[in-house]
């Protein structure tokens, strides 16, 4: 067979693998696989670098899904170039515990870079990878020289985050990046005309993207050709595919119901005699496999001709001690802690090159600028200050990026209440699980002047509820430092450091391994009564909480005060350690954090009370919109008495 002949065949089969998974699952996506097909094919043919045995090399060109939605393309591929991935699991796509997600997620299957399907998400993936190859190969000249490839579509486009990921790309001129826009102008309700007109061509090169229009998606050698040009480029390169969704369906042909619903049986049964496609569902004849074997094999062959194929990443390595000097040097009485994390920050810096980051242009406000480092440019990418712009959204998924590229720990900073910008890019890093720093400070209505529009309420707790994130609110110097040091050895969960504006005295901790358990007692009681009180509480208001104990103290009200800096942590302690703190029959508690008080009855019970905030603040110095908001000794002393009126 003449190798046209073969490679369409081999085209089709990409098709039909991908129309036959969602019709077996009654659930997909089917009309993008079909279109993409021709270029699928050659850049896995022709141009990706990769190796199913070593799936994890380190020198691989990293492909994107950021269309997430064609999932049933990648998993086609994936399958027919010998990766983990059987026919028995394609036949399994969408279903309880199998290996085909709808959309494709990175601890799941191997091959997946990165977990997509949120719109826009993987495009900024891949603009962190490319960032990380070109630090990388600042460490080591062997490294980071390959490709990041992804797939993008109309909606990708759409999304805010894709214009704020792509001008940084652009800025940084980022050559290794070659993204494929999949413009078919079909979205979910019709043509995209009814929303999205504008000149995608002259946006990009506002960018400083090289830009390359492909007018025939059928054609995979122009497709291949166009690829070849974009790694010539010294930007990123988008190639604007012009793409009919659904190829060869019939019925369903460049329209919307080809993009989120199944064929149908009939209209696959018309669309196999349409393409001359005789073999049954799943079905792949031997000499399509023979020849991607061929094609896997020229790829291993490259493989074991590199001389990457044993290297693997730096892996973090810090001196057990390294928090030493900042416990032992000079404890500062008061500070902020955000001050507290900066120092860390630059701790760290002076200790490995793997943790580095920056903030959405508020690096003097959230204390991430590194001091001793340069910053990132388009000329040099050794520093460790990287400046994201105001682009929170984008910060965040870059940062995903980053963490999925190799072993560096990306930190990104902004204020608490932006944190709803780049609420769905933290999300993925927990999903993910993604070792990524969230520096958020502004914590509280205690920054003050700034208003209601800066004063985070709900934003402290909406964090809690993302399933493997560690939300830290230290209550002081200290306590940062412990937290900053837990997150450190959670590789698979991503940590967000919720830090103060306003200076915090320094307290009195018996012992700071106590920190790590989420939770502790910060002031005992008196051992010889019963416990009247136990205050529970995090950040600024711990030191509140102390105060308002002697107040009690002098009420001979006997009074515990638990620091809890962590839910998650302590929440997995054992049943014997939280009885330890929050003992079953002390029903007396009050909780006191300045956030929604939602949430807290888990841990005060339905005799307790939550001292918070279930409404916006207000413009005013801190000190005065929080007493007036009820943190105040004299508030927590009369919530008490409130309690045994109860």
């Amino acid at each position: 067979m003449m190798n046209k002949e073969i490679e369409k065949k081999c085209i089709d089969a990409i098709r039909f693998l991908s129309i036959d998974m969602v019709q077996k699952a009654n659930s997909g996506h089917p009309g993008a696989p079909m279109s993409l097909a021709p270029l699928a094919f050659t850049l896995w043919k022709d141009h990706l670098v990769f190796n199913p045995e070593n799936p994890d090399w380190v020198n691989r060109d990293r492909f994107i899904l950021s269309a997430g939605h064609a999932s049933a393309l990648l998993y086609s591929m994936l399958h027919l170039t010998g990766y983990n991935l059987t026919i028995n699991d394609l036949k399994e796509f969408r279903q309880f515990g199998s290996k085909t997600p709808g959309h494709p997620e990175n601890t799941i299957t191997d091959g997946v870079e990165a977990t997509t399907g949120p719109l826009g998400q993987g495009f900024s993936n891949g603009i962190g990878m490319a960032i990380a190859a070109k630090k990388i190969n600042t460490h080591d000249k062997r490294l980071g020289n390959h490709n990041i490839y992804s797939i993008v579509s109309d909606g990708d486009l759409m999304e805010g985050i894709t214009s704020e990921a792509a001008s940084l790309a652009g800025t940084l001129k980022l050559n290794n990046i070659i993204y494929i826009y999949d413009s078919n102008k079909i979205s979910i309700e019709g043509s995209t005309d009814k929303a999205f007109t504008e000149n995608v061509k002259l946006r990009f090169e506002s960018y400083d993207w090289n830009v390359i229009n492909i007018e025939n998606s059928e054609d995979y050698e122009i497709i291949s050709d166009a690829i070849s040009n974009a790694k010539n480029s010294d930007k990123p390169s988008l190639l604007i595919l012009k793409s009919k969704i659904g190829f060869g369906s019939p019925n369903k042909y460049n329209s919307e119901k080809a993009h989120g619903e199944a064929l149908g049986e009939n209209e696959v049964d018309l669309t196999r005699k349409k393409l001359k496609w005789q073999y049954e569902p799943f079905d792949i004849p031997e000499e399509i496999y023979s020849y991607f074997s061929k094609i896997v094999s020229e790829k291993i062959k490259f493989y074991n001709s590199s001389d990457t194929k044993n290297i693997s990443y730096p892996e973090l390595n810090l001196d057990e001690d390294w928090i030493k000097n900042l416990i032992d040097g000079d404890v500062p009485e008061n500070i902020s802690t955000r001050d507290a994390s900066g120092k860390i920050i630059n701790n760290l810096a002076s200790q490995t090159n793997l943790i580095f980051g920056g903030s959405a242009d508020l690096a003097g406000s959230t204390k991430t600028f590194i001091d001793n480092s340069n910053s990132i440019n388009y000329q040099d990418f050794s520093g460790l200050n990287m400046h994201y712009g105001v682009r929170e959204h984008a910060m965040a998924a870059i940062n995903n990026g980053i963490a999925l590229y190799s072993n560096f720990i990306p930190y990104g900073g902004t204020f608490l209440i932006f944190s709803d910008y780049m609420r769905n890019s933290i999300r993925l890093s927990a999903l993910s699980k993604l070792q990524v720093l969230y520096i958020l400070t502004h914590d509280s209505i205690a920054l003050g002047e700034d208003g209601p529009t800066h004063q985070p309420i709900s934003q402290l707790m909406s964090l809690r509820l993302i399933p493997n994130l560690n939300v830290y609110r230290p209550a002081d110097y200290l306590e940062t430092i412990i937290c900053y040091k837990k997150s450190l050895t959670t590789p698979d969960t991503p940590s967000a450091f919720v830090l103060s504006r306003q200076t915090l005295p320094t307290l009195k901790i018996d012992d700071l391994k106590n920190i790590e358990k989420g939770a502790y007692i910060i002031k005992r009681e008196n051992n010889n009564l019963k416990i009247d009180l136990i205050l529970i509480s995090t950040g600024s208001e711990v030191s509140l909480c102390l105060e308002a104990s002697k107040k009690l103290q002098e009420m001979n009200v006997n009074t515990r005060v638990v620091s809890m800096p962590c839910w998650e942590l302590y929440d997995k302690q054992s049943k014997e350690y939280k009885e330890s703190i929050l003992p079953k029959d002390i029903n007396n508690r009050i909780s006191v954090e300045a956030g929604t008080s939602i949430g807290w009855s888990q841990y005060v019970g339905d005799s307790g009370i939550s001292i918070g905030i279930n409404d916006f603040g207000e413009s005013a110095p801190g000190k005065i919109i929080m007493e007036k908001k009820g943190f105040s000794v004299e508030n927590i002393c009369n919530t008490y008495k409130k309690l045994l009126e109860r």
